[in-house]
Parts: structure tokens; sequence; C-alpha cells
């Protein structure tokens, strides 16, 4: 329990908590500790914050005074080890909102560091949502600071972008949620762009607002995982994503289907926001699409293939005729591949048509068409067009369907190079998943050049990974030195960029005759496996050997077997 004696004198001037402290100490006068609650108020920042960076006072002077007041161990962060963030039981977006930081934790208690103890309110958020027994202990508000600065959340709204908010207005109760004033429309306007912009700045690749019963949250998506970024009030979603739809041109008065649209932003070069809408239990839900193209670097060498990898696409890549599949889940990064090789083969010489969904990039040099179901241009009708259009490169979005593969693989045999996408986990099921839909194996022998399965890793940050001597490792491992994830101020959770990890599966006699053979996925496996073409996991684990990713994330991206 916390204990503490405070003087008549404080609480007459209804000061409480921790700035009752500071007066009764006399490290600061009344006036001055209402002014400064005050002003953290604005700031959004906690009173211990603000009087530190304020210089107000030392985080010494508040560490002595609270260590005086209040019957708690002090705990040095000089001596934090930066893992215990990565483990955390507190999400990233309670450890920023309420300055709250891991020390330890046992079956029934966690404990936390924190500069103001009598900050009642974070520490039963924490216990809230960890829904263990908090144990507070102090330490300097200064350090704090510091390591929370060196686990910056990258995706966290900004003091502009919360002020931003302040100003949009809330609804009566009798009022529609989607009527929009003047008064409104230019600080929902404002925040939209802030939003978006600081967005593409962090390098965020996708934005989900999403309506609950009593709030809505903001989240961020880099590198591949989602943060949170803010939680707002649903009046303000509601204006927010009112004003979204009209700047993307779709219909306000339509919250019971899904809609699609699309908007141009000016941001140092031209961005394309791709935009979703799709109805929930307590509202719309938005995911916002950021396509930067100016910050998407279309280089088969930076792409992540080992030397032989990237050897055998080009030289698929060369062939005149054929069909290469790109596979993967989405998000894996199967459009940059595409894009990378069109990148690589545009060429005066060559006439090569793409036909997508939607179009993520734009192409000087190449005919690029977006299909459009509702009247009736889908990619079969495109491709079936494009055959006539005397094309030496074709590009397919997707295959999705049997009469779309039909005709990529009657364009592979017919003197063209073909190149699509398909969502399969790797090269075994490719070749299952198009039987499936009704594509024969001579076709699939005689059309496939090359298939590729990918998955995206992050990439280890340079500045502070370390050799990871703890984990258990795969046998493959043994005698190498791997790296672990720490965390620094030049990276998240010390984790920066990502790269692509890849199995390339050539269409060669052997695996045909075994195809044709109806021979079973365990034989098709094991015949890969005896002609030396590496596999996802072994891609990954050679990226591990590198030093560019940890065992962890491929854990988390592939699902290792040991």
């Amino acid at each position: 329990m916390l204990s503490t004696k405070l003087s008549h004198h404080a609480l007459s001037a209804n000061l409480t908590g921790l700035a009752a402290c500071i007066v009764r100490d006399s490290l600061l006068d009344i006036q001055t500790a209402q002014t400064s609650i005050n002003i953290a108020a604005q700031q959004g920042i906690p009173l211990a914050c603000y009087l530190v960076r304020s210089n107000t006072l030392s985080s010494q002077q508040l560490l002595t005074c609270c260590a005086k007041h209040f019957d708690l161990p002090i705990f040095d962060l000089k001596n934090y080890d930066l893992t215990w963030l990565n483990e955390s039981p507190i999400n990233d977006e309670l450890i920023h909102r309420h300055r709250i930081i891991p020390l330890n934790k046992n079956q029934y208690a966690l404990y936390v560091g924190l500069s103001d103890p009598t900050d009642h309110t974070a520490i039963s958020a924490i216990s809230f949502h960890t829904g263990l027994h908090v144990q507070p202990m102090l330490v300097d508000e200064a350090e704090l600071d510091k390591i929370l600065s060196i686990y910056s959340l990258s995706t966290r709204l900004g003091p502009q972008l919360e002020s931003t908010l302040a100003k949009i207005t809330p609804i009566e109760e009798k009022s529609s949620p989607y009527e929009m004033t003047e008064q409104d429309d230019g600080p929902v306007s404002e925040f939209i762009d802030k939003l978006i912009h600081d967005a593409i700045d962090k390098k965020v690749s996708d934005i989900h607002i999403e309506p609950f019963n009593n709030y809505c949250r903001i989240r961020f998506r880099h590198d591949g995982l989602l943060y949170e970024a803010a939680v707002i009030p649903p009046h303000l979603a509601m204006r927010i994503i009112t004003k979204l739809k009209i700047m993307s041109g779709l219909n306000i008065a339509e919250r019971r289907l899904p809609q699609d649209g699309r908007l141009q932003l000016q941001h140092k070069s031209k961005t394309d926001v791709r935009i979703n809408t799709c109805p929930t239990l307590f509202g719309e839900k938005i995911v916002l699409r950021i396509l930067d193209a100016s910050k998407i670097k279309l280089d088969i060498d930076v792409l992540g293939f080992t030397d032989i990898q990237k050897k055998l696409f080009i030289s698929k890549l060369n062939k005149p005729q054929g069909l290469i599949l790109v596979t993967g889940p989405t998000g894996s990064g199967k459009t940059i591949t595409l894009y990378s090789a069109l990148h690589y083969l545009n060429q005066i010489e060559k006439n090569i048509s793409s036909v997508e969904d939607p179009i993520e990039i734009e192409f000087s040099g190449i005919n690029q068409v977006n299909i459009n179901p509702r009247i009736g241009l889908d990619f079969s009708a495109v491709l079936r067009t494009f055959l006539r259009q005397d094309p030496d490169i074709i590009m397919v979005g997707e295959i999705r369907d049997r009469e779309t593969a039909a005709i990529a693989m009657q364009a592979a045999q017919t003197g063209h190079l073909v190149l699509s996408t398909l969502h399969t986990n790797n090269a075994i099921d490719t070749i299952i998943r198009l039987q499936s839909i009704g594509i024969s194996i001579y076709n699939i022998i005689h059309s496939i050049s090359l298939i590729i399965a990918q998955r995206l890793v992050r990439k280890l940050c340079k500045h502070c990974k370390q050799p990871d001597k703890s984990t258990p490792h795969d046998t493959h491992l043994l005698g190498y030195l791997v790296y672990q994830a720490m965390g620094c101020e030049y990276c998240r959770k010390g984790y920066r960029g990502r790269v692509g990890i890849f199995e390339l599966i050539p269409m060669t006699e052997k695996i045909a005759t075994l195809l044709l053979s109806k021979a079973t996925t365990t034989q098709i496996s094991d015949l890969i496996q005896n002609e030396k073409w590496m596999l996802l996991r072994e891609a990954g684990l050679e990226k591990a050997k590198q030093g560019q990713t940890s065992y962890e994330e491929l854990i988390r991206v592939i699902g290792l077997n040991n």
C-alpha cells in the first residue's frame, strides 16, 4: 500500500498526489505547481515528465521526494535490460501512454517502474490489461525517458495530430454522425492530411481505423506488424471516416456494403492511397493502403535472392516463353518481385502488357490495364485481348480461377513470357492448387518455367543486434554465430526494414516425369531436396547465419520445425 502524509497547506490549494508532495517539500510553490499541472495536461504528458523536461525540477529531486513520502523500493534503470521490453506483457501503447516500464514478473505479480507512484490510473490500467497484481517501484524520470525514447513507438501519433483531434467538435446525441459542418471540415481534413503524411514519413504501409463500442482504435502496419497508434472517441472516428469517404469518391450514405476508393496526395512525391470500407458491428472499418512508389526499389539485387537464386531467376526471365509463378500469402512481397522483374524486362524492343487489380505502380513503357468486373472487364477478358495485341511479355496480377489459369498457360505455351501470382505456401502446394481448379498435369509441366515461393522477414538492426547464446537453435545453425533483437534509437524492437526469403523451383525433366507418374507430395519434396534446390526453411536459416535476421523472426514468419 502507498502511504503519505500531505500538508493542510497543499490540500487547501486543491493539490493532490505528486504535486502535493512537491509543494510540501517546498520544491515548488502552489502557483507554480498548479501551472505545471495545467501545462502538462495541455501537452498530454504526465506531471513528472513535464517537470523534468522543462527543467522545473531535476529527476533526482523528484526521486528523492517520492522516496521520502512513499514506502517503495527504488530500481536503478542504468542496469535495465532492454530485452524485457520485447517480452513485456504490457503492450506498447500502454507503456508510452502511462510512462510505465516492466521490470520483472512472476506467476502472480508484475513489477513495474514509474516516476509518479500517485498515478493510480496507470497502475489500474496495467493491472486490468495484464490480469496481474501490479507492484510499483520508483525509477528516475530522466532514465525512464531515455529508455522510452530508445524503445520509441515509431508509429505513435505525435502531439500535432493529438492537438488537431482536439479541434474536432463532439456531436450531439440526436444528430447524424455523418453530417459534416464547415466548422468540422477544416480540422478533420487537417487531421487526415497529417495522419497520412505522418504514416508516409514513418514508412507505414497500412492505416487501420477500427470502430468499437466505446472507442475507435487507429493502428499502423510497419514492417509487416500492426501497432496501436492511438485510441480516439467514436464520434471523432465517424467524422474522420465520413471525410475519407468524401475524399475518395465513395457513397457516404452506403454503410451496409463494402466500398473501394482511391485518393492521391502530394507528399515530397505523388502518393496513392487505396481505401477499403467494411461494415462491422459498431460501424465502418476503414483500411488505407499507402502506395508510395518513390520509396520502392525495383531492383532484383535488393530482393534478397542468393547468388544461385538470382542467376536462376534472370535466366528464366531471359527465356522467350514460359510461365513464372510467384506465390505466398498476402503481404509476402509478391507484387514487388513481379514489378522488379518487369523493371528488368522493360526494353523498347519488348511489348509488355499487364492486367492488375489494382495497378499499384505506374510503369512508363508498359501497357497497364486495371480490371473492372462490374462491366465485364475481368482478368480472363483482358488476357484474351492481350493475345490479339502482339505481346511479348504478359503480367497477370493474380490467377484466381480456372479460366484465367488456362489462358495464361496457353499464352506461355505459344511463345509468350507470362508472369503471375498465386496464393499458395510453396512450390508443391502451387501444383496441387492448379490441379484443384481443373488444370491438367500435362498443361502444368509444359507451361510452368519457374515457381517462386517467398516471405518477408524483418532485418536485425545493425546498431544494436547482439549474439544470441540463450535460445536453443536449429541443428543447422550449430557452429554459426546468430544474433537476437535488442532495441535502440535507430530501430523498433531491434528490427529495421525487411528482406525476402525465397524458394525457387524450376520445372526440370525429373520433376515433370515424377508429376506425370502421379507421385505423392512427399516423393516430389524428396526429389526437390535431392536436386539441391533451396527451400524456404533453408533460405531463412541462411539469413540467420548471415546475421540479417533472428531465429525468433523465422519462427514467427515460416514456423520452423526443430
